[in-house]
This record gives C-alpha cells, structure tokens and sequence, in this order.
C-alpha cells in the first residue's frame, strides 16, 4: 500500500513530487475500494459483540445486573444450531429436571459458569437472605444440591428447593470441568481459580439482589468447604459475606499439599471416567439413605460428572488459615463422617478469628449428611445459625 500511494501522493518531506498517471489513479482507486471493505468486515456482528462482552447469546430471557450479564437457559437451548459463534457455552446435560433455573454468567477472564436455582414457593414469598452453595471435589452442584426423587420434592431432598421454601434465595455453582460449566484451556480445576469464581458468583448474586439489606451466606461442602474458608479469609469475604459455613470439611493442618516440581511439564488433563461405586462411596451408614434416594443419587451424578474433573496446584489449599477467617462461622459436620479429622475439626474451631462461632455434630449422620434421612436436622441447624440474630422468632422455621 506504501507503494502505490508513493506513486500518487505528494513526497513534500524529502522534497519529491510525483504526478500520479492514468495506471497509479487506477491502482489507488483499488486501494481505496479495497480499504473500504476490510474495514467494514471488522465491524462485529451481534453474535461477536456478545462475545467480545463475555456473553453468549441463547434463549431464554437476558438479565442485566450491573457490570453482570446472565442467561436463564432453557433446556432445548442446548441444541441450538442457528449460531455461528463459537465462544465456549454451558451444555445443559440433564434437561429440564422439573423447572430447574439455569443460569449462566462469565467470570473475569470470560469463561462461562453455571449457576443453578430454583423458583419461590408461593407469590408472597419473602427473602431472607441469599447464600451460595459450593460443591466438593468429585461431584458437581445438581446431585450434591438438587437431589430429588419426585417432582414436587415432598421429602425435601432438593437442599436449593428446601432452603428456597424457607425464605432463602439459594444458588449453586459448578465449579470449571464440574456438571455444566466447562473445562477451560488448562483442563485442570485448581483452588484459586475456584475462590476467583466463587467470589464472582457472590458479586453477582450481590447485584441480583440489591434490596436485600444482609450480605449473602457461603456454604462449602466438602472440599469446597476449603475453596470457601479462602474466600472467607480474603479482603473481599471480609467485606461481601455474612457468614461462613464449612460443612464436613476436610481441613487439616497436619495435611501440606506439595508443589509440582518446577521445571516438570505439566501433562495433558485426563478424561477419567467417573463410576457407579465412586458415586456411592460417600453412604457408609446402613440404612442412613433409602435406596430410591442412592439410585437417584449415582444416576444423577454419572449423567452430571461422566468424566472426572482433574484437579491440580493442590497447593493453594495450603494457604487455609482459620486465623484468617473474620466473619461468623458455623462448623458443621456428620458424627460418624469418615473423612473428618475430629482433633483438625477442634483446632479448626479453636483458632478461627471470630467469637462469633457455631460448633454442630450431627449424629448417626456420615459425610452426606444434607441428603439423608436426617437432613432436615441439617437444614435446621444451618437455618438457625443464619437466623441467630433475628428479633422475630417467627422467621426461626
């Protein structure tokens, strides 16, 4: 292009004057026509637009909430074909389940998160406050917070639906490789990347609530109980949660995860298919879960998580430092839980940064203890932990 506008234009800083001919005003004509289509072909479509702005365009009704963009998707939305863009999406791999919310935002980096919740119970439904779940290390949010084995949920088995009847606006979050948000271009999951989602979540659920006067509650399960305590312990915890719940966590002080060695490659993610037992392993009480309730359990988890979300730099959980933690806590966890260390469970509760503090054993219940035949002990106790401070007793269910 240089070139050809050196034949036609004038070359006043070194003192060159060229009169353009018959062959140059041909050639800068092209250029120009040529000009005026590549710029017009950079000019994003609608679908490049969403992406650009970390929003992938699908059905179901758009929310704008502050700097935030979500969709409430629709299960056919899954098998839409129409769109031409390519932006990575959250698949909806168990269909409706009986009106289930979908919702799907885009945490900092532009990758999608799956967020699910379920609808009030009655037209006069009050909110109470708002609270986040997250899951633990193997199964993601739908069968570890939405088990249920009838439509209407009348065992209340579903803990969004439970908590949603009792005037609690609940939300559960799939952390990257886990149920329906995707892996991303690492294919691993790792800590910090779970606390940063985790604490975009809060964010959003903050803006999606600006009437509700208290802050939203955190509640980690498991392992996730761990990813929780980092958000708690940070400056942002500090300042945006109300409370913590770290419910049958697996902290242990005792317990250093090592690095990966510096100068080793990091290998290729594994696609390791998840199993029947695997879903099963966490009943270990006899007669603690009917058998419809583990059957549903192991189908719904197999159909959520088929491959096993791989894990890695373990060692951020090393950074888990109940001195840290500020807000009011609730330690809960199952009497007979296998994977809770009673003595890190003490030091645990001991050594946390708060007075404003909550120590709940709950018996003949192992590490599953809010899908059980006792979970309604396990509601109850989290409920009224989250509802310590209320003047009126009548909001204490």
């Amino acid at each position: 292009l240089l070139t050809l506008y050196e034949n036609t234009l004038d070359l006043k800083m070194i003192g060159v004057r060229r009169q353009p001919n018959s062959m140059n005003q041909i050639a800068l004509f092209l250029c120009f026509v040529l000009l005026c289509h590549e710029t017009l072909a950079w000019v994003p479509s609608a679908s490049n637009l969403a992406s650009v702005r970390g929003h992938t365009l699908s059905k179901g009704p758009i929310q704008n909430v502050g700097k935030f963009k979500t969709t409430l998707q629709l299960a056919e939305s899954s098998n839409d074909n129409d769109s031409n863009d390519n932006t990575i999406a959250c698949d909806i791999k168990t269909g409706d389940r009986n009106g289930l919310i979908r919702h799907e935002i885009h945490a900092e980096d532009g990758h999608p998160l799956r967020l699910y919740s379920r609808a009030h119970s009655s037209e006069d439904w009050t909110c109470l406050g708002t609270v986040l779940l997250l899951h633990g290390r193997t199964w993601s949010s739908q069968p570890v917070f939405d088990l249920r084995t009838s439509e209407s949920d009348e065992r209340m088995q579903s803990t969004l639906q439970t908590l949603n009847r009792l005037g609690f606006a609940a939300y559960a979050l799939d952390f990257r490789g886990f149920g329906e948000t995707p892996r991303d271009e690492s294919g691993y999951t790792t800590p910090q990347r779970c606390v940063d989602d985790a604490t975009h979540a809060i964010e959003w659920i903050t803006k999606l609530h600006p009437d509700n006067k208290e802050k939203p509650a955190l509640l980690g399960w498991s392992q996730g109980a761990l990813v929780a305590q980092l958000v708690a312990q940070s400056e942002f915890g500090r300042k945006s949660l109300s409370s913590l719940t770290l419910f049958g966590t697996i902290y242990d002080p005792r317990v250093v995860y090592p690095r990966r060695p510096l100068y080793e490659n990091l290998k290729e993610a594994p696609t390791t298919p998840n199993t029947e037992a695997g879903a099963l392993e966490d009943f270990t009480l006899p007669g603690s879960i009917c058998d419809e309730a583990a059957d549903a359990f192991g189908k719904l988890a197999l159909t959520s998580d088929p491959i096993k979300a791989p894990w890695n730099e373990l060692h951020q959980f090393n950074a888990c430092s109940p001195a840290m933690v500020h807000i009011p806590t609730h330690l809960i966890a199952g009497q007979q839980d296998p994977y809770v260390s009673w003595e890190a469970q003490r030091e645990l509760f001991d050594r946390l940064g708060t007075d404003d503090k909550v120590w709940t054993i709950l018996p003949e219940c192992d590490h599953a203890a809010h899908i059980l035949q006792k979970r309604r002990m396990f509601i109850r106790a989290v409920v009224a932990f989250w509802r310590r401070l209320d003047p009126d007793l009548r909001n204490l269910h």
